[in-house]
């Protein structure tokens, strides 16, 4: 049983660990999501220094320090997450406003301290098991792994702020199972006590304890300041939180390099942000091209004025708006990839009739896929090839898709693409 808690513990943190990095993402930026791995680092190096100074008399009492650590970890990852939810902390005002390094400095402790009380778990089993230390590192691996693809499973299902209410589950479950394990002295009652708080605390929290307070100079927070904004619904994934935001009042008009001397106002759109941040759009489609014109007045529309009905390839569709001007400009064929899949069943399915089923005509090929391994597993040429701008959905929306869409502008990927690219495109 003893061994089974390190398992639960190490799943636990791993989970806490993957949280963090989507959680920071969504509340601040993508960028602050590599704190993370320092935030752990720091806690587990704590951790190793405190043992060391007292592991004679912490393994004197091991299923009680166990217990108390792994507890300690569950309430603290959940407590100490609504706390900072709760610091003035502003990422943007750091370099001028010396108390921003303050308010940094008290995330850092905060955060450090679950990692801390975990770490404590995993060093104290490692200590009183050494002559069986394969046995018990093979299950602190085994639930490493189990508890980092659980929680990106996991995330599909829940949202990262539900998603802390279980890893919180998970930490007293452990434990629970300590107290339950006959070479190390069995305490049935405090065993079965930890397990019915297992399933307690994570439940009766207030629901504001882990509601995410999104920094209010990311773009959803601003969208849904303006009069008569309202969201339509809310998809989880490891790869982003997305929102989809409508605004009868004042529409959405998002056409990056839109040309002032435009004469035609963008039809209707439907806001879709990843994590709180990242604009992309669905736009309102009818089967008519007339409202579409305004399509002609952008810069991405000099290419299809040198080339006649090319093949195209769009790396990062989003919510549609490089295939409709694709299709605007009688492309032959068009194949757009889009690594988030939530993001193609919005325009495909959730809001397929406002979009004019756009991703289902004659001639447009959507692929879930990553935008770079794409194009290299491919045999196929096009015409033209079309990146995401730098700083737009595709590159900055979320963690993961900064990291995978960075990769498309190093001179690697750039020679992939000439490779890909029909001489004469």
């Amino acid at each position: 049983m003893s061994l089974l808690a390190v398992a639960v513990l190490s799943a636990a943190l791993l989970a806490y660990e993957v949280l963090l990095v989507r959680l920071f993402a969504i509340v601040q930026w993508h960028h602050f999501a590599y704190m993370v791995i320092s935030i752990a680092l720091l806690g587990f190096g704590a951790s190793g220094t405190f043992l060391a100074l007292t592991r004679g008399w912490l393994i004197t009492r091991f299923v009680s320090t166990f217990a108390i650590s792994s507890t300690l970890f569950g309430v603290t990852s959940l407590l100490c997450f609504a706390v900072a939810q709760r610091l003035p902390f502003n990422a943007l005002e750091v370099i001028w406003d010396p108390r921003q390094i303050l308010y940094l400095v008290a995330l850092y402790v905060l955060f450090t301290l679950p990692f801390f009380c975990g770490a404590n778990c995993v060093g104290l089993a490692f200590i009183r098991f050494g002559d069986r230390i394969g046995r018990v590192y093979r299950y602190n691996l085994v639930g490493s792994g189990v508890g980092a693809l659980g929680i990106m499973l996991a995330l599909f299902v829940l949202f990262p702020a539900a998603g802390l209410r279980l890893v919180a589950g998970l930490g007293i479950a452990a434990a629970a199972c300590a107290c339950l394990d006959e070479e190390t002295g069995r305490r049935p009652l405090a065993g079965l006590s930890l397990a019915l708080l297992a399933l307690v605390f994570p439940l009766v929290l207030p629901q504001s304890w882990t509601t995410l307070r999104v920094s209010e100079y990311k773009g959803l927070s601003r969208a849904l300041e303006v009069p008569g904004a309202e969201v339509l619904s809310e998809h989880s994934s490891p790869l982003g939180l997305i929102t989809v935001v409508r605004i009868p009042t004042i529409p959405f008009r998002h056409v990056p390099g839109l040309s002032l001397n435009h004469t035609i106002e963008p039809p209707a759109q439907l806001g879709v942000f990843t994590d709180a941040d990242g604009l992309s759009v669905i736009t309102a489609f009818d089967g008519r091209w007339e409202p579409l014109t305004y399509l002609d007045f952008t810069t991405g529309a000099l290419p299809y004025h040198l080339l006649q009905r090319p093949d195209v390839l769009i790396l990062g569709a989003g919510g549609g708006a490089d295939v409709l001007q694709a299709l605007y400009h009688d492309a032959a064929r068009i194949d757009a990839v889009e690594l988030n899949p939530q993001i193609v069943w919005l325009v495909e399915e959730a809001h397929a009739g406002f979009a004019g089923d756009l991703y289902r005509w004659p001639g447009v090929r959507v692929h879930v896929a990553e935008a770079r391994g794409f194009v290299s597993g491919s045999e196929d040429e096009w015409d033209l090839i079309q990146i995401p701008l730098l700083d737009s959905f595709g590159a900055a929306a979320a963690g993961v898709h900064s990291l995978s869409e960075s990769y498309l502008y190093t001179v690697e990927a750039f020679r992939e693409f000439f490779r890909h690219l029909r001489p004469g495109g």
